[in-house]
């Protein structure tokens, strides 16, 4: 799914820190601002976000008797889109991109299906942007969710009054996939920035002595596509808008005496002070005494922000010094400064 391609950097941070968590290591948090997949053009700063995926009037008839046949809550996917719309205004606005509103006072009616309806006409884009005060307008256009539930029973061992026994265990589970479609309307340029289809899928896995405890263990299918349907509005903003994720950072903390005062430095987050006890150790003669500090400089450069410098010491570690560590943090640190091209015509720097 599309949401992977943007925990790169932090799935690359929590590998690097597997890589070396067998040596002396800490680990420290930050927050590292990604690009989006797609670049939006920049007179575009403030966004109307609205709903246009529910049917016309007696155009929804099937749906309403497939949710009823089916189990499913008849207004799951009414709900479902609204909240789809709540979680994408929010994630837009965490990001330091745009300005998202909310217009979910607006009458758009879609198809009711996974088919795109034809473009709004751009006299009513542009009509909608003047009233609400913004540059573009994006449009959920269609939403649609499956719900999957299985069941089953496996044998356990349990200690019950101090002896080992057998006893059925009762497993549930419910898989929501949710499918959005979304266009981007740029209406001073008379422009689809994007059309777009997302699928995503949530699951929850219960267990339970009985199989109704199991079962009640489970959200209902209501709230199920409800949660869903605001992860998905955050993945379409994070496409859009470039945003804010956790990262974890290791650096070496033993191997000589000077790295545990370092390690002072850094918990009080003073980087410049570590990096002076980290620098004359770069040279050291031991390899793998200069190879971690040359590591630990990386790290200590990156935090400051200054990417080529981190870029320049995490080769220095693993080339010179034989770090392999360094090789994986290299490419994470290369692929961040490639980024910052991108991040900077996306913020308009």
């Amino acid at each position: 799914m599309k949401r992977f391609r943007n925990l790169l950097v932090l799935f690359g941070g929590l590998w690097v820190a597997l890589q070396i968590s067998s040596c002396a290591t800490s680990s420290v948090s930050m927050q590292i601002l990604v690009p989006a997949q797609i670049s939006v053009p920049q007179h575009i700063q403030k966004i109307a976000v609205a709903n246009r995926s529910l049917p016309a009037k007696g155009q929804g008839v099937w749906n309403f008797v497939e949710g009823f046949l089916s189990g499913e809550s008849v207004f799951a996917d009414r709900e479902g889109s609204s909240n789809c719309i709540r979680g994408a205004v929010s994630q837009l606005n965490l990001g330091p991109r745009f300005q998202a509103v909310l217009a979910d006072d607006l009458d758009l009616k879609g198809t009711g299906t996974r088919q795109f309806p034809v473009m709004l006409s751009w006299a009513e884009v542009e009509k909608i942007c003047k009233d609400k005060g913004v540059d573009a307008l994006v449009l959920l256009e269609t939403f649609d969710s499956d719900i999957a539930f299985s069941k089953k029973t496996e044998n356990v061992t349990k200690t019950v009054n101090g002896k080992e026994v057998v006893v059925p265990e009762f497993l549930s589970n419910l898989r929501i996939n949710v499918n959005a479609g979304w266009r981007v309307y740029d209406p001073a340029n008379k422009q689809i920035i994007d059309e777009s289809s997302f699928m995503d899928d949530k699951g929850w896995d219960t267990r339970g002595a009985t199989e109704a405890e199991s079962f009640n263990r489970l959200p209902s299918k209501r709230s199920a596509i409800n949660e869903s349907g605001y992860f998905a509005g955050e993945q379409f903003a994070i496409r859009i808008s470039p945003g804010w994720l956790p990262a974890t950072r290791s650096y070496y903390t033993k191997g000589h005496d000077d790295f545990k005062i370092a390690r002072e430095y850094v918990r009080a987050g003073n980087w410049d002070e570590a990096a002076k006890i980290w620098n004359p150790l770069t040279t050291n003669p031991d390899k793998k005494i200069a190879g971690r500090a040359c590591y630990n400089m990386a790290v200590a450069c990156e935090m400051k922000g200054e990417l080529e410098a981190a870029v320049g010491w995490a080769q220095k570690s693993f080339r010179d010094c034989g770090l392999k560590a360094a090789r994986s943090y290299f490419q994470i640190i290369n692929k961040r400064l490639l980024d910052q091209k991108k991040l900077k015509e996306q913020m308009g720097e």
